[in-house]
């Protein structure tokens, strides 16, 4: 991909909304998930990916890796009085929901996956590529997520 500033102009403004709504939705934090987002697409200035087919996956699972790394080292005590306002806003928000209700049921791997199939329409070939893991690993974390929403579904009220 080019790496000017009118390519990156287009893909923020095109993959902004999908790829925040995913990552929201797998890390339930909506200011962590700005963050690592706004993050990936600094990488992506920086680096920019080799290939110009699935950039939104891409910033999926980039913003995911630089997520992940900054949970490590962030600790709760450190959280400002705004962000644990922003969590509690958005926890209420995802409370009212049944969808966000039974993605609480899932663990942040299976959130990721579902997530990316579901909400960025990403194929199980294309998830797997992204997340490193074979597309079985990825056909059976599906398989495990919806049974798991299943049977938790009939706890949500």
């Amino acid at each position: 991909m080019a790496n000017d500033a009118v390519d990156w102009e287009r893909v923020y403004r095109e993959s902004y909304p999908s790829v925040y709504r995913a990552l929201a939705a797998t890390l339930l934090d909506a200011s962590f998930a700005q963050d690592a987002l706004h993050d990936a697409f600094l990488e992506g200035l920086r680096r920019p990916p080799h290939h110009q087919a699935n950039v939104a996956g891409w910033l999926f699972r980039v913003a995911l890796r630089i997520a992940n790394r900054s949970r490590l080292r962030r600790s709760r005590a450190s959280q400002s009085a705004a962000a644990a306002s922003m969590q509690d806003e958005l926890s209420a928000v995802l409370d009212r929901l049944s969808v966000a209700q039974l993605l609480r049921l899932l663990t942040e791997r299976q959130r990721a996956i579902v997530v990316a199939f579901f909400f960025l329409d990403q194929s199980q070939d294309q998830i797997a590529e992204l997340l490193g893991v074979r597309r079985g690993t990825v056909a059976a974390t599906i398989s495990q997520a919806l049974a798991r929403m299943r049977k938790g579904g009939t706890d949500v009220s």
